[in-house]
């Protein structure tokens, strides 16, 4: 074997899925609130209120959540919620009615036009607390997984987490598979964006692009994985949908389409990111770095 041959499979990390599964697929789902804009404004100048960008977030828990609710029903799948925590304050009964249907909900910060490293250590200790138990409130399930804002993490969040009862962090985008990072003596599973392929903002909402460039994303990214764990490296795959974009009708046939290809394949392990976290922690082979 060639020197950096011997290089990569020194490098390389070989993890397991439950029931020895070719691939991991989980779909993970935003529910956001917002102060001043959403994702579309009229007026560029951050924290400008601007009330038409605030109506189009507001779609997402008026409209768009029930539209996927309804199709992953159909598909008997389910999903990660990332829950502001003013949609827990304000719409109680939409996040109650997410986890009935035994989907995950997710810290997400308490509105997404807010970042979390903005806030300073006390300040982002309240933003965790805050949205735990707004959620925990509505939906009677106190969340052990979270996903900041925009990714907007510190070098403090790890501890905060765990202070906080969370197992698992999604602020990373350095790996394909879970992994497990030491925070002094604990250790907190960290599930990175294994979704950068399928996202309904980056790659359709803000590139005025077509929907079917999400889709070519992800059916490229699925079957490079597939291929990969038929080979004997098991990897994983996530999509990443916001109520407010992905639950707007024009957008249903194109997510049809990614759950029928996955669907197609055999062998599929189809995880929340809590029940993927549960497995790292549990599993600890494979996922150390």
């Amino acid at each position: 074997m060639t020197n950096w041959k011997s290089a990569r499979e020194a490098a390389r990390r070989t993890v397991a899925w439950p029931s020895d599964a070719t691939i991991a697929m989980s779909i993970g789902v935003a529910l956001e609130a917002f102060d001043n804009q959403s994702h579309v404004a009229l007026q560029a100048q951050k924290g400008t209120r601007d009330a038409f960008s605030l109506s189009y977030g507001e779609y997402g828990v008026r409209t768009g959540v029930w539209r996927l609710l309804d199709l992953f029903d159909e598909y008997g799948v389910h999903a990660s919620f990332s829950i502001s925590g003013k949609i827990a304050a304000d719409w109680p009964q939409v996040v109650a009615a997410i986890a009935d249907a035994g989907h995950d909900v997710v810290g997400h910060g308490w509105v997404n036009d807010r970042f979390m490293n903005e806030a300073g250590e006390e300040g982002e200790r309240r933003t965790v607390a805050d949205t735990l138990d707004a959620i925990q409130a509505a939906s009677g399930v106190r969340p052990t997984g979270w996903a900041s804002p925009a990714n907007s993490s510190t070098d403090k969040t790890p501890d905060i987490m765990l202070d906080a009862g969370i197992t698992w962090l999604g602020d990373d985008a350095s790996d394909d598979v879970p992994f497990l990072q030491d925070v002094g003596d604990r250790v907190i599973a960290v599930l990175p964006k294994a979704n950068m392929a399928a996202n309904d903002f980056v790659h359709w909402i803000m590139p005025n692009n077509g929907t079917e460039v999400f889709f070519q994303g992800f059916r490229d990214q699925f079957d490079t994985c597939y291929a990969e764990g038929l080979a004997g490296f098991p990897s994983w795959t996530d999509i990443v949908l916001h109520c407010h974009m992905a639950g707007r009708p024009s957008f249903i046939p194109t997510l049809r389409r990614t759950l029928e290809h996955a669907k197609a394949h055999e062998n599929v392990w189809w995880c929340t990111k809590q029940s993927m976290a549960d497995w790292v922690l549990s599993n600890p082979e494979g996922f150390q770095r």
